[in-house]
């Protein structure tokens, strides 16, 4: 794997030591506090393969943030403890934006101050459900719904892609007619779908 890391710099360290919200445990979850990185980059390749080596090095909950010249990614996934090894964590599905520019709106939807300081969990849960309800009002114009939900639709239009995707390849390696048509005819009904989901933002 190309390694396209230019540097890395440890933004901030939201602890109970420099900001009054408190920790938070249960047999699930240990959220002690919140790191903030940002990678510098010099292309935008291997950037989930990057975020799964540092958050799995890190066992915080983590906003990573890269940077490529003016744009920025950011990155997100809640934890969960490995109950085969206390030492290590499960990273959850990641949830993070496309390329942003400096003036984009989603930065000032992220202000911690707008978010809950109940603990460390319901400020992390409050920033992961903003990016995912943003994702989604990205690509639907739906401003409805809860971060679940909107998670959710995001996994499915992201499956449809996945699956139009693999039929497109299946359609071009085809050489009977009948076959043809009926892969076609696939596309169509993943297009109808996904079309379906775009407009109306329905799960």
């Amino acid at each position: 794997m190309q390694w396209n890391l230019n540097k890395i710099y440890w933004l901030y360290s939201l602890k109970p030591a420099t900001i009054n919200i408190p920790a938070y445990k249960d047999e699930e979850r240990d959220y002690p506090e919140i790191e903030f990185l940002e990678v510098v980059l010099s292309c935008d390749t291997n950037l989930r393969r990057i975020a799964e080596i540092i958050m799995r090095a890190i066992p915080y909950p983590m906003v990573l943030i890269f940077r490529l010249e003016q744009k920025v990614q950011i990155w997100t996934a809640h934890q969960r403890l490995n109950q085969a090894d206390s030492s290590k964590n499960t990273l959850e599905d990641f949830v993070f934006t496309q390329w942003l520019e400096p003036t984009d709106l989603l930065f000032s939807r992220l202000d911690i101050r707008n978010m809950r300081f109940t603990n460390y969990f319901d400020l992390y849960t409050d920033l992961v459900d903003e990016i995912s309800i943003y994702n989604a009002e990205c690509a639907t114009g739906e401003n409805s719904l809860t971060g679940e939900e909107a998670r959710e639709l995001t996994r499915k239009i992201d499956m449809l892609e996945r699956q139009l995707a693999s039929v497109r390849a299946a359609l071009k390696k085809e050489s009977q007619f009948n076959k043809k048509v009926e892969l076609n005819i696939k596309i169509k009904q993943l297009e109808s779908t996904k079309l379906s989901l775009l407009q109306g933002g329905s799960i």
